[in-house]
């Protein structure tokens, strides 16, 4: 399998979603048909299709084998997690993506080179989502699409929620915030989109809900432990243990055309 290798400037930014093991393991239960379905109604087979902040690849091999013989390209800031995507793609023999490590804002592409740019929890990260969202009309060809997602933290469901854990979940955000980037991106995502100048398709949530809780508090955990937050962490850890605990998380999404394409609209299902 060969491979198209590139190293971008990368920006100042921090990112709170870090690439430890078990991080990845984390971020590693995410599929296509789980963190992705919204955008298969506008996948066929030869598209060009751009990953941006494809993580360890298991959304980024489904995208590959809807477009087959079409090609992916996967991008993300961090080396580990390409490596670690170009290893799923190695052993599950899927032979059409290529990986670029590189910046949100510096893609390693030509202008209007891609049928479609999808970017799934990658804007809640960025301190400047519109230049990312400029990006990534650039390198679109006239018609293409994006389909992005990004949480909306004012709207996850957390019961019971006592007091420490409400401080441990605003400590996490504040985390977030410090590093650049914005735990309620997902409520702006849409009015975003259409300010960088894509016509909306459609717009849309859905809850991820945790059946076990110590996977989610546990990623949290970690990194509050990171900020030098244990007491943070120890809340979150001891509240995963009531069997009665859930955790819901709000994804919002949209999928939006770069102007104009005619026809790509009846494509799009509720």
């Amino acid at each position: 399998m060969q491979h198209k290798d590139k190293l971008m400037t990368t920006t100042a930014e921090i990112y709170t979603r870090d690439s430890t093991p078990d991080a990845t393991t984390f971020m590693s239960a995410r599929d296509l048909d789980s963190h992705g379905f919204f955008v298969t109604p506008l996948l066929s087979p030869g598209q060009s299709i751009l990953d941006v902040g494809c993580g360890p690849g298991t959304i980024t091999t489904g995208l590959a084998e809807h477009v087959f013989p079409g090609e992916v390209t996967a991008v993300d800031l961090s080396p580990t997690q390409t490596a670690c995507a170009r290893r799923l793609a190695e052993g599950r023999e899927i032979v059409n993506i290529h990986f670029a490590t590189a910046s949100a804002y510096e893609l390693p592409s030509r202008d209007c080179e891609y049928d479609g740019v999808f970017a799934h929890a990658l804007l809640e990260h960025l301190s400047r989502p519109m230049n990312a969202l400029a990006e990534f009309r650039r390198v679109l060809r006239p018609g293409g699409f994006l389909a992005a997602s990004s949480p909306d933290w004012d709207a996850f469901e957390i019961n019971p929620y006592p007091q420490p854990v409400r401080r441990a979940i605003a400590a996490y955000r504040e985390i977030m915030k410090a590093h650049g980037g914005d735990p309620c991106a997902g409520a702006f995502l849409a009015e975003r989109v259409e300010i960088s100048g894509f016509t909306l398709l459609h717009r849309g949530s859905w809850k991820e809900e945790y059946e076990d809780t110590s996977f989610i508090t546990g990623y949290l955990a970690r990194q509050l432990v990171a900020a030098r937050l244990p007491e943070h962490a120890e809340a979150l850890n001891e509240w995963a243990t009531n069997p009665r605990a859930s955790f819901r998380q709000q994804w919002n999404y949209v999928t939006a055309a770069k102007p104009s394409y005619r026809g790509l609209r009846s494509l799009v299902t509720e």
